[in-house]
């Protein structure tokens, strides 16, 4: 009889099948964790400090300020240049100061047909510029006043003619000369140029 081999050829027909069946699923791979750059920060540029902006004469010195303090003759003469402006007292060291400024505007007002004027610089100082010319001032014989960052020197004598002022305001990197008949006379008129320099010049620390 065939019935004894065909069943165990069924049998071992049915081990192999199970040696043969569906294997385990293999895992997935896990993605590895994708790393962003970060962006470069973009350095801040420095600013660069605005330029000092001097205003005309007659903006610095109204007309009305000028015939108020000096006399209602008083008239606008005109802008004088670093090397015409004329010191009514020596200073050394002043002269070039104006001379070498990057940034100057030089005035003069006055009575018409006579003796009577006063002059006015604003310009820039460099540090050492600055220092040298304020040790050049108290080795004159003027008299320092300070309030808070500004610094004030005056000098006033009698000549043979009238009295003699001179008032020189320092403020940062800015000098305002101002000369003339007198103290009261050079306070006014410099206060006026330093009011209307702050006015002009709103984000700089005058």
């Amino acid at each position: 009889m065939r019935t004894p081999v065909l069943a165990s050829v069924v049998a071992v027909a049915v081990l192999l099948s199970g040696c043969g069946g569906p294997s385990a699923p293999s895992a997935s791979p896990t993605p590895s964790a994708s790393v962003t750059a970060s962006p470069t920060p973009t350095p801040t540029p420095t600013p660069t400090p605005a330029a000092l902006v001097i205003p005309e004469c007659e903006t610095l010195v109204p007309l009305a300020v000028a015939q108020d303090a000096f006399g209602a003759s008083t008239v606008f003469f005109g802008e004088l240049s670093a090397a015409d402006y004329s010191f009514r007292i020596d200073v050394p060291g002043a002269s070039a100061a104006l001379t070498g400024a990057a940034n100057y505007r030089g005035c003069s007002w006055g009575v018409p047909n006579s003796d009577g004027s006063f002059s006015q610089a604003v310009a820039t100082l460099t540090p050492s510029v600055r220092a040298s010319l304020e040790s050049s001032l108290l080795a004159a014989g003027f008299a320092q006043y300070t309030v808070d960052t500004v610094s004030s020197f005056q000098l006033e004598y009698e000549d043979f003619v009238s009295t003699v002022g001179a008032t020189y305001v320092f403020t940062g990197d800015v000098v305002i000369i101002t000369e003339g008949t007198g103290i009261a006379l050079t306070e006014t008129i410099g206060s006026s140029a330093y009011g209307a320099l702050i006015v002009a010049n709103p984000t700089l620390p005058l």
